[in-house]
């Protein structure tokens, strides 16, 4: 087993803080390891270290800008820290490039509504339904 697995299988046990120094090492051998930044960012993310899994990310993206995986998972970073407005942005250059995108439209729907932007959420609603027609979460969702 590598060290990739190594870390991967303890993120999976939840052993995060393990499982970042697992990344740090592969970090150490290898700076541009684009699964171990992003999965470092996502295990900083469980631990509440914002800042840090931030960071991670943004090395990301600095070596591959459109690493899809890891601009979802700052979506949720930037949802999570309260930072709508660029988590919107982002999720709004996604969907330039790919529209029906199902997760980025979710996080999109679910920002619009905490910014109690109704006919706008009630959009992306009916967008989803049109590729997810049997999603009663989203069928809750409209504002009538």
């Amino acid at each position: 087993m590598n060290n990739l697995d190594i870390a991967n299988n303890l993120f999976l046990e939840r052993k995060f803080s393990q499982a970042i120094e697992e990344y740090t090492k592969i970090l150490k051998n290898d700076s541009q390891n684009l699964t171990a930044l992003n999965n470092m960012g996502y295990a900083l993310t469980k631990l509440k270290k914002f800042d840090l899994a931030l960071e991670c990310y943004e090395k990301s993206l600095e070596i591959k800008g459109d690493d899809h995986i890891v601009l979802v998972n700052k979506i949720s970073l930037f949802r999570k820290i309260g930072k709508v407005d660029d988590a919107l942005k982002l999720c709004n250059q996604i969907l330039e490039k790919h529209p029906d995108e199902l997760i980025v439209l979710y996080h999109k729907l679910r920002l619009l509504k905490k910014l109690n932007r109704v006919e706008e959420s009630n959009e992306i609603c009916k967008k989803i339904l049109s590729i997810y027609p049997s999603n009663i979460e989203v069928q809750n969702e409209f504002i009538k």
